[in-house]
């Protein structure tokens, strides 16, 4: 009789959280063989040592932004369509770790943004040990949390390099897209870490134009429209529940892809924003995928591409989202 009611309970939740489920958000044939362009362009990009090299040499989150791509579509170290790809760009960023935790190409010709990449890369190590549990990977991305927390700001940033500094919006972003990253694959986090760094993210909105400001509430404008759609992306990762920080913010993300026809940060934008609207779901998520989908396609280059690999992969993760891939991505 228990093991009757027990199994009752659980059709019964499952039922609950399918119903839940929008199942209603689909990805058009169009927008897939757009996907499916841009993922062979990148493969024909890539280097024979498994990194992508561009205008400042190679770099381990531009790297492991190309391989976060290629997951987003199903494909893994070894399994896959491009698995060999990703196998491949995987050694090369695991290479690239340091004693210090630091994940960082010796060699790039831009180093003043080491912080970013480090976030990038484990981002995406946190993404691949959360589904493949390589002891290897688990291990550099231990030491890329600690390096992550030990360099964490007075005020609750991080800069661009591995010191104790607040930086912008854009690089403390992606540092706690990394930590919630690694905490949903099983690694320790301080919840206090990622309070601190997201109560200063709120002391950059603008409440007059809800946009969220690169270094404070003055410079909260269309130059910057890739911080804001990044500070309201990591409000909805964090679950932050105040609709001062999520809602009006959200909503002002499709305004702007609407109205500001710059494509200065487009693919940034269109990748954060498309994160944010995504948690939202609905017909909050549709309406973007509207104003969205047609300004990235219309972007795209006869070859696949969408130029440099970076915004290529930008350009994937924003149109790829309803796939459901990857963990962090899931609402």
């Amino acid at each position: 009789m228990l093991k009757s009611t027990f199994i009752l309970i659980l059709l019964l939740v499952s039922v609950a959280l399918y119903a839940n489920e929008d199942t209603s958000v689909t990805i058009s044939p169009e927008v897939e063989r757009a996907i499916e362009r841009g993922l062979a362009a990148l493969a024909e990009q890539q280097k024979v040592d498994g990194s992508w090299e561009g205008g400042h040499g190679k770099n381990v989150g531009e790297t492991s932004l190309c391989i976060m791509a290629f997951m987003s579509t199903g494909n893994l170290p070894g399994e896959g369509a491009y698995g060999e790809t990703v196998a491949k760009a995987l050694n090369w960023v695991i290479k690239q770790a340091k004693p210090s935790g630091l994940i960082e190409y010796d060699k790039q010709t831009r180093r003043a943004a080491a912080m970013y990449g480090h976030a990038l890369a484990t981002l995406m190590l946190s993404e691949v040990w959360g589904q493949t549990r390589r002891q290897d990977v688990g291990k550099v991305l231990r030491n890329a949390v600690q390096l992550i927390l030990q360099v964490q700001g007075p005020a609750g940033g991080w800069g661009y390099q591995p010191i104790p500094k607040d930086g912008d919006t854009s690089v403390c972003v992606m540092q706690m897209f990394a930590l919630k990253s690694a905490s949903e694959a099983g690694i320790r986090v301080p919840g206090a870490v990622i309070t601190k760094a997201l109560d200063l993210v709120k002391e950059r909105l603008n409440e007059t134009n809800n946009m969220f400001g690169y270094y404070h509430t003055g410079d909260a404008h269309l130059g910057h429209w890739g911080s804001s759609a990044a500070g309201t992306c990591i409000m909805h990762i964090c679950d932050e529940k105040d609709p001062k920080y999520v809602r009006e913010p959200r909503l002002k993300l499709t305004e702007l892809m609407k109205t500001n026809k710059s494509n200065k940060f487009l693919f940034y934008f269109a990748y954060y924003g498309s994160v944010a609207c995504y948690y939202a779901g609905g017909e909050e998520y549709k309406a973007w995928k509207q104003v969205m989908e047609p300004r990235i396609l219309k972007e795209q280059k006869k070859e696949g591409s969408w130029g440099d690999h970076y915004k290529t992969a930008f350009a994937v993760l924003a149109l790829a989202l309803p796939y459901r891939y990857i963990p962090i991505y899931q609402h």
